[in-house]
């Protein structure tokens, strides 16, 4: 249509040009003159009929769209009708689940369904059902009536028994202050027990709960102690600033400051009575997280500083797996990095301040759950109650194996090895003698070839506390590095033994010194933790002595002579010593 209405108005255009040069020129143009407008009136006529149909067609072209546009929003709008009826059942069906009626557990008796239909014997059952929650219903509100009327009972028995207390308390403040030196004279301080009262219930809920557990342990152990320090001011103090002091504009320190009273529990051993170890709960009430801070009291005169470091930093040994070094839960994560402040700031303020460290066995003993709530059924809190009784036995178990660690190495140093031979070696004692015993460190340790195995194995490490002892017996000296971990009595400390004697003997080129280190090191479930590390000296020296007995005959000169009790000198192709020591009677026998 469109090619035909441009060709139309070419020939009108030339028709036009062709008359306007006949009228220029008008010799014999009168007759095509006349032709050539007829024709133009033609294409006029024509030119018109065409335009009326582009403009019909562009109508219905139109009027098309207008109504595949009315579909497509019908279309949408009866979607979108349906998407809201969809959301509105599912919310209607969430309502449903949540007004279910609490019939469908209830027992009944079921009735006698013979000759009914399927339908009507489940009509008959929910009938039941509704019946006997109705009558359990109407019985538990009795119940509901009975008990809030033993509540008002109760309650008016209470007012009255308050303001008996009201008249009596004055007669009974002047019967106590005169009383006062009878208390002290029989050792009975009611007025710090008062005190100690008050300031136990301003605890917050961990650390409260903590307490009453604890303080039955302390009930029942004499050398166990709980308190609660810290003073009710610093409380006071603390809660009003907290309340004209909003969480968002709170400052780090303010942030990471710790309630004011704290439990300090204290452990002793009867032994070792004036040496106690002081461990300090701290509770931080915005992040619901609590801390636990170690403190070591020792007498200095009866162990040295240089085996004071056996007695440091053990309670993250404590539960497997719990160093300390990470929050136990991600929510402290969450709301430390809420406050634009950055994990390595609270463990940094935490070092400043010497308030330990976020044990997760220090959250149990305190109740606090992953979510961070205070667990409070009974189940739980007899679970917590025999974890927290559970802790206190394991502390006490590194406490006084720690201790009785720093009193042998102390006694070694001296050379003092009788406590430890009487009565346990009968008429058998060593030849050789302990002629020193140090302290090493980790540079020195690392230096002997023999210790490579050990470090390559990671059974040692440089945290490790590390010690050397010079056994002599005659012209023949054996040097030993002893390295006890961190995680002692569990870990058993580890010999490296090396024999100068005609040569240089160790693990790693003579397998005597190999059986002779093995036997020494496999001392490691012994019972007895309280003489562990003198046991291994006196089983290395015993070594050593049939070392020298069994290899002494193959060299000449002979030096050495047997005097140990053993059959033979070897055994099979590895021609192991009898190291073996076994008490039979007043003496000692030997054998592989």
């Amino acid at each position: 249509m469109a090619e035909l209405l441009n060709e139309n108005f070419t020939l009108l255009r030339q028709l036009f040009t062709d008359c306007l040069a006949a009228k220029t020129n008008p010799i014999n143009t009168e007759i095509d003159l006349d032709e050539k407008l007829k024709l133009g009136s033609l294409l006029f006529v024509l030119i018109k009929k065409i335009n009326r149909k582009v403009k019909y067609k562009v109508r219905a072209g139109r009027e098309e769209l207008q109504a595949q546009k009315a579909l497509v929003d019908n279309n949408r709008l009866h979607l979108q009708n349906l998407l809201y009826e969809v959301n509105y059942l599912k919310r209607e069906i969430r309502h449903c689940y949540q007004f279910k009626s609490q019939d469908e557990d209830i027992d009944i008796c079921e009735p006698d369904l013979v000759g009914i239909n399927e339908l009507e014997s489940s009509h008959k059952q929910r009938i039941a059902r509704l019946e006997r929650e109705l009558s359990l219903r109407k019985q538990l509100s009795d119940d509901c009536a009975k008990l809030l009327n033993a509540k008002t009972k109760v309650f008016h028995e209470i007012i009255t028994k308050m303001e008996n207390l009201a008249t009596f308390a004055p007669s009974l403040r002047t019967l106590l202050k005169a009383t006062k030196p009878l208390q002290e004279a029989l050792q009975l301080p009611l007025e710090q027990i008062w005190k100690l009262d008050n300031k136990v219930h301003l605890l917050p809920s961990s650390l409260y709960l903590a307490y009453v557990n604890l303080r039955l342990i302390e009930m029942e152990d004499i050398n166990f102690k709980i308190n609660v320090m810290g003073s009710e001011e610093e409380v006071k103090n603390y809660e009003a600033e907290r309340k004209q002091t909003s969480v968002n504009s709170l400052e780090k320190s303010q942030f990471f400051q710790p309630h004011p009273l704290y439990l300090q529990m204290k452990i002793q051993d009867s032994d070792f009575v004036n040496d106690s170890i002081v461990i300090n709960f701290y509770n931080f009430p915005l992040l619901d997280l609590v801390t636990g801070y170690c403190d070591i009291g020792f007498n200095e005169s009866d162990i040295a500083v240089a085996e004071s470091n056996l007695l440091q930093d053990f309670l993250k040994y404590i539960c497997e797996n719990d160093v300390g070094e990470n929050v136990p839960y991600a929510e402290i994560n969450l709301k430390i990095e809420k406050e634009n402040f950055a994990m390595e700031d609270f463990y940094k303020y935490l070092e400043q301040h010497n308030l330990g460290k976020p044990y997760r066995w220090v959250q149990e003993v305190c109740g606090i759950s992953s979510l961070n709530i205070p667990k409070s059924s009974n189940s739980q809190n007899s679970k917590i109650k025999e974890f927290a009784a559970d802790v206190v036995k394991r502390i006490k178990l590194y406490w006084n194996s720690r201790l009785w660690l720093a009193t042998q190495i102390k006694a070694f140093m001296n050379k003092n090895l009788d406590h430890y031979i009487d009565g346990k070696t009968a008429n058998c004692k060593p030849n050789c003698s302990l002629v020193q015993w140090s302290s090493v460190n980790w540079e020195e340790y690392e230096a002997n070839a023999a210790t490579v195995p050990y470090i390559e194995e990671e059974l040692v490490e440089s945290s490790f506390s590390f010690y050397r002892a010079v056994i002599v017996f005659s012209s023949a000296k054996m040097e030993c590095l002893i390295s006890i971990s961190n995680k002692y009595p569990h870990n058993a400390p580890l010999w490296v033994i090396t024999v100068h004697w005609n040569g240089h003997h160790n693990a790693l080129n003579n397998s005597s010194i190999k059986f002779m280190e093995h036997w020494t090191n496999s001392l490691c479930d012994s019972k007895n933790t309280s003489d562990l590390l003198a046991s291994q000296l006196l089983r290395t020296m015993y070594s050593f002595d049939i070392f020298l007995e069994t290899e002494g005959p193959l060299y000449q000169p002979l030096e050495y002579n047997k005097e140990k009790s053993f059959i033979k000198s070897f055994s099979k192709r590895t021609r192991i010593r009898p190291y073996k020591r076994i008490n039979s009677g007043p003496n000692n026998y030997f054998k592989q």
